[in-house]
C-alpha cells in the first residue's frame, strides 16, 4: 500500500464507507479518475475484505465508446475484476427523457448501477469524485444562481453512494496513475470549452492556482464543507416547520402562511425547497430566482396570484394558504395563463417553461461583452433585458402591436395586421403564444422579432430564450 492508497484507505475508514465482506460496485469509463479507483480498490480490496465489480456504460455518443469499452474489459480481465457492460443510446434517451445528454448519461449510469445491485445482492456503489469535482460544481453552482445548498459539497457518503477520492485531488490522481505506469482513456471533450464545467475546469480554477491562490482547489472543498454543514442544520430546523405549517394533499403541498411567516426568512426558504423536494424527483432546475419569486408570491396577502416553475408545477397564493403542485389545466383556460419571466435575474441564472403549442423554452440571462455575432436559428433569440419591463409569455389581446425596423426607423403594427402579412392560418392565430412587454409584442416565435428590443452597443444583459421545438411553426 503506498502513500496515495494508504490516504484513500483512512478517508473510507474515517468515513465508515465499506463494511468488510461487502460487494461494491465501481463505475468505470475507463477514464483516468475511475481507472485510478479501480486500481485503488483493486489494491485495498484484501485489507478491506471486498468483492469489486466494474460497471461501464458505453453512451454511444463518441467514436471511441467502442475503444473505451474494449479498455475497460482488458483492465478488469487483467485484474480479475467482474465486469457488467450496459450499451445505452444516450441521444436518443436525451430526447425521450426531455434532459440534456449530459444528464441523459448520469440517470443511465445510475440506472445501471441499480440494476446491477439488485443482480449482486449489494448497495453500495463507488464512484471516483474528487476534490477538483467539488471545487468546481461550488463555482458552477454559485454562478448559475444557486443558494446555500446547491453551495455545499458533494458529501463522501450520500445513501447507497460512497466517493472515496474526496480525499485527493486531481494532480495526485494523475501522479499515482502515473507512478503505477498505468494507462487509461481520455475523452477529447473534456477539452472542449463549450461548457460551464469544463470552462471553470480548464480555465478559471487553473487561473485562480496560478494567480490567486495555489491552494485554490483546497480552500473551495473546506468552503463547500462548511456551506453543507449550514444547509444541514438549516434543512433539520425547516423540516421541524414544515411538518408544522405544511400539509400534503392529492399530489400538492399546502402551507399555512400565517405560521409560515413568523419564522426567519432562512426557514422560510428551507420550507419552500422541502416542498418542492416532496413534488419533484430533482431540484437541479429549480433556481434561487424560482425561489425568491415563491417567498415573494408567500409575502402578498390579498388576491389570488400564481409563479409558473418547472416539472410542470406551479405556486398559487390565495389569501393565507399557499398550494405548491402539478398545474391545473382542468380548472384553468390555456388562453388566460400566462408565464411570467423574472425581473430580477441575474447573470447566469436559467429557468425554462413549457408553453403551450411551442414546446420547451429555455431561458437563461447573458452579459454582453460586444461582438455581432447573434443566434440565427428561428427559435433562438437574443432581447435587451434591461429595457424589457415585465417579459410575459400569453395568447394576443386586442390591443397587442410590434415594432418593426422598417428605413432604419420603427414602424407600429397590430399584431393581427403582422398575422395576416405573415400568413398565419386564422384558425390558430388565438393559440399562438407571443412574448410581450405589456401591449408591447417582443416576439411572435416563428414568424417575427420586435426590433425594439435587439442587442446594441448599450446593451448589459441579455435575455436568451431558445425553443425546443417550433409548434404551430416546426419545420
Amino acid at each position: 500500500m503506498n502513500k496515495f492508497e494508504n490516504k484513500v484507505y483512512d478517508f473510507i475508514r474515517a468515513n465508515n464507507m465499506i463494511d468488510p465482506g461487502s460487494t461494491v460496485l465501481a463505475g468505470f469509463s475507463g477514464g483516468a479518475d475511475s481507472t485510478a479507483l479501480m486500481l485503488t480498490l483493486c489494491s485495498l480490496s484484501k485489507v478491506l475484505n471486498i468483492k469489486l465489480v466494474a460497471v461501464h456504460v458505453n453512451h454511444g455518443i463518441r467514436e471511441e465508446a467502442i475503444e473505451d469499452e474494449t479498455f475497460v474489459k482488458n483492465f478488469c480481465e487483467e485484474h480479475d475484476i467482474e465486469c457488467v457492460v450496459y450499451k445505452k443510446d444516450i441521444p436518443k434517451l436525451s430526447k425521450k427523457w426531455k434532459m440534456t445528454e449530459e444528464e441523459a448519461g448520469r440517470r443511465a449510469r445510475y440506472e445501471a448501477f441499480t440494476e446491477t445491485a439488485k443482480k449482486h445482492g449489494t448497495s453500495i456503489i463507488a464512484v471516483a469524485h474528487h476534490q477538483n469535482d467539488v471545487a468546481e460544481t461550488l463555482l458552477m453552482n454559485l454562478i448559475r444562481g444557486s443558494g446555500l445548498h446547491g453551495a455545499g459539497a458533494i458529501r463522501p457518503v450520500r445513501g447507497n453512494i460512497i466517493r472515496p477520492f474526496l480525499c485527493v485531488d486531481r494532480a495526485e490522481i494523475e501522479k499515482y496513475l502515473k507512478g503505477k505506469r498505468q494507462l487509461f482513456c481520455h475523452d477529447k471533450t473534456n477539452d472542449e470549452n463549450i461548457h460551464t464545467r469544463n470552462i471553470i475546469r480548464n480555465i478559471l480554477i487553473p487561473k485562480m492556482e496560478k494567480e490567486v491562490n495555489k491552494k485554490a482547489v483546497a480552500h473551495l472543498c473546506r468552503a463547500a464543507i462548511e456551506f453543507a454543514k449550514a444547509d444541514g442544520y438549516i434543512q433539520d430546523e425547516a423540516e421541524k416547520v414544515y411538518h408544522r405549517v405544511a400539509t400534503e394533499k392529492e399530489g400538492n403541498v399546502v402551507i399555512n402562511l400565517t405560521d409560515y411567516r413568523q419564522e426567519d426568512d432562512a426557514i422560510k426558504s428551507g420550507v419552500i425547497l422541502r416542498s418542492l423536494e416532496s413534488l419533484t424527483p430533482s431540484r437541479k432546475d429549480i433556481t434561487s430566482a424560482h425561489i425568491d419569486s415563491i417567498l415573494i408570491l408567500a409575502e402578498g396577502t390579498s388576491g389570488t396570484q400564481t409563479v409558473d416553475l418547472p416539472y410542470n408545477l406551479e405556486a398559487v397564493r390565495s389569501y393565507d394558504k399557499l398550494t405548491i403542485g402539478i398545474k391545473d389545466t382542468k380548472n384553468s383556460s390555456y388562453s388566460e395563463k400566462e408565464f411570467e419571466i423574472p425581473s430580477n435575474l441575474d447573470v447566469g441564472d436559467e429557468l425554462e417553461f413549457e408553453i403551450p403549442n411551442l414546446g420547451i423554452a429555455h431561458i437563461r440571462v447573458l452579459q454582453y461583452n460586444g461582438g455581432k455575432l447573434f443566434p440565427s436559428a428561428a427559435y433562438t433569440k437574443w432581447f435587451d433585458y434591461d429595457r424589457i419591463q415585465r417579459a410575459v409569455f400569453r395568447r394576443r389581446k386586442p390591443e397587442d402591436y410590434i415594432l418593426l425596423e422598417q428605413e432604419q426607423t420603427l414602424h407600429k403594427k397590430k399584431i393581427g395586421k403582422l398575422m395576416t402579412d405573415e400568413k398565419v392560418p386564422i384558425t390558430i392565430r388565438d393559440e399562438v403564444y407571443l412574448l410581450t412587454d405589456g401591449s408591447n409584442v417582443l416576439w411572435v416565435p416563428g414568424v417575427r422579432m420586435s426590433g425594439a428590443y435587439k442587442i446594441n452597443n448599450k446593451t448589459g444583459r441579455i435575455l436568451e430564450i431558445n425553443i425546443d421545438n417550433g409548434g404551430f411553426f416546426n419545420g
